[in-house]
């Protein structure tokens, strides 16, 4: 009998925590296309911010920081959704959205740095040079054969 009713506080639980997270479990459908469309929308944004920004100049630190600013810009807009739709804490706004922000500062700059340190590993390893926009134009090199 303990484990039937372990199993049910289990199950109800889970339910709970759905309705807590997302809201009615009759809203299923709705739920997953806003997850969908929220993923793909957002998700895209930096990518297309990086491949038309700064076409012509070219400069590879203008784009960065353009795609820097269009992902946190999307992470804020997330958090604002999120902040809303919680209204268990009395200010959840404000924290919410400083938590996620903060969170995306330190997971994009870490990133960016460990980016950096791979690069200049690869340039000292083989001589990797980024800065060409395309690898087939590299000059190619030629192996002696003994």
């Amino acid at each position: 009998m303990d484990l039937k009713n372990d199993h049910s506080n289990k199950v109800n639980e889970q339910e709970d925590r759905y309705q807590e997270t997302l809201g009615r479990r009759d809203n299923f459908s709705l739920h997953a296309t806003l997850s969908i469309l929220s993923f793909l929308i957002f998700g895209l944004l930096p990518p297309v911010v990086y491949g038309f920004s700064f076409r012509k100049s070219d400069d590879r630190d203008l784009k960065l920081a353009a795609v820097g600013g269009a992902s946190l810009f999307c992470i804020i807009l997330l958090a604002i959704g999120k902040a809303h739709v919680q209204r268990k804490q009395p200010k959840p706004d404000t924290s919410t959205v400083l938590y996620f922000f903060c969170t995306g500062l330190m997971a994009s700059s870490a990133s960016y740095v460990a980016g950096d340190l791979i690069n200049k590993l690869l340039q000292r390893i083989c001589g990797f040079e980024s800065n060409l926009p395309f690898p087939e134009l590299k000059p190619a090199t030629t192996w002696a054969s003994y």
